[in-house]
């Protein structure tokens, strides 16, 4: 009897366990962050990876994006821009909450965005390496200020954040060498162990690694650029291919875009003697190469925006058109991709990869002065998306 008592309470507590599981997949972001305080199994069991890949197929892709402006006036310098008409999202960031930490009061920029957590950095003294860094989850409002490095002075920092492979994240140190000021190295903080290590030998600068702007993480490597990359796992650098060109000279093609959306690596190129034309390049799962997703024709958008000609600039100048994609966004679905184009001081655009629709996401031509469309330089706006997010500290 007592057999059989002992093996209806171990299936009963198998079933209930399965069935709280299945009840938390099916909650919203917020209410999965409060059921966390609930219990520390509770908290187990949402934070690990296993129930993160469960819930893949139940996320949300980015919601919307902050978009960096340069404004005496407003502190976070960042405007927050919904992808959603029907059903926008409200501003998940009205202030860091870390402001109060800096009796300094310091400009907040935000570095990264990264599955949902944002690096920031403050900006005391531009000829100063006084920085601080910030993890931050903008859907639970949580932050951790980070530690100094072990070493030199900091040029920058990278976050590589991978819920569906780890519950922890890294975030990457590029620094002057203390021991060899003519040299970098690399520091890695982990927060499962909450402190940083020297990472291989000091090496030689090169221009093109500089962990300030433009940072992507993709598949357990940081872009520091569309042709480098660091590989978290290796530790090491290594060289990307950009996707080869045919029948035209290397120079009659600019990578316009470069970004990560949904668990895909993209890549935009344009073609002098066709600048309306945009193709949409994405990298293979292993990483060892690209191909053609999308051709996008924009001519529709320059027809309904004429103001972006710039009849002063040669029709093979790369900027004979005022506009610039911000963002390729990945969807559940295939026709839920689109681009957020940027046209200053007028429009930012949804336009839909699939059927090539688009309509206004937010309109500047209101008649009245907003010095947001004015501080969105076209050709170099930071971009960075907003992904809800349960992971708690």
């Amino acid at each position: 009897m007592s057999k059989s008592k002992k093996k209806i309470i171990t299936f009963s507590a198998i079933s209930n366990e399965e069935l709280l599981t299945e009840i938390l997949l099916h909650l919203p972001v917020k209410s999965l962050v409060r059921c966390k305080c609930v219990s520390r199994k509770w908290l187990c069991l949402i934070t690990s990876p296993q129930f993160t890949r469960l819930r893949v197929p139940c996320f949300r892709p980015a919601s919307g994006v902050f978009l960096y402006h340069s404004s005496f006036l407003t502190n976070p310098y960042h405007k927050f821009v919904p992808f959603s008409l029907e059903n926008p999202i409200p501003t998940p960031l009205q202030k860091f909450p870390f402001l109060q930490h800096d009796h300094h009061n310091p400009k907040i920029m935000i570095s990264q965005s990264c599955n949902g957590l944002l690096l920031c950095h403050t900006v005391h003294n531009p000829f100063t390496f006084d920085e601080n860094y910030y993890i931050f989850n903008p859907t639970t409002q949580q932050f951790v200020t980070l530690p100094r490095p072990l070493s030199g002075d900091v040029i920058g920092m990278s976050l590589a954040f991978d819920p569906w492979k780890s519950s922890h994240y890294k975030v990457i140190s590029l620094q002057i060498s203390k021991l060899e000021p003519a040299n970098h190295q690399i520091e890695i903080y982990s927060s499962e162990h909450k402190k940083w290590r020297v990472s291989g030998q000091p090496f030689p600068r090169h221009y093109d690694i500089c962990f300030k702007n433009r940072l992507v993480y993709w598949n357990g490597a940081i872009y520091v650029s569309c042709i480098k990359r660091f590989n978290v796992e290796q530790e090491k650098f290594e060289e990307v291919a950009i996707p080869e060109v045919q029948d035209h000279e290397e120079d009659d093609y600019m990578i316009v875009y470069f970004g990560e959306s949904y668990g895909h690596l993209h890549l935009i190129q344009v073609n002098r003697q066709n600048l309306a034309l945009y193709n949409v390049y994405e990298m293979k799962h292993d990483g060892t190469g690209w191909f053609l997703k999308y051709e996008v024709n924009f001519e529709d958008v320059v027809l309904a925006f004429p103001h972006i000609i710039r009849g002063f600039l040669e029709t093979t100048d790369f900027h004979y058109y005022g506009m610039a994609v911000l963002d390729v966004v990945r969807g559940d679905k295939e026709e839920d991709s689109f681009l957020i184009l940027h046209i200053p001081g007028m429009v930012i655009l949804r336009y839909n990869l699939v059927d090539k629709s688009f309509y206004k996401l937010w309109d500047f031509d209101n008649g009245v002065h907003d010095a947001f469309a004015w501080c969105l330089h076209f050709d170099r706006s930071n971009t960075y998306q907003y992904i809800e997010s349960t992971y708690c500290w």
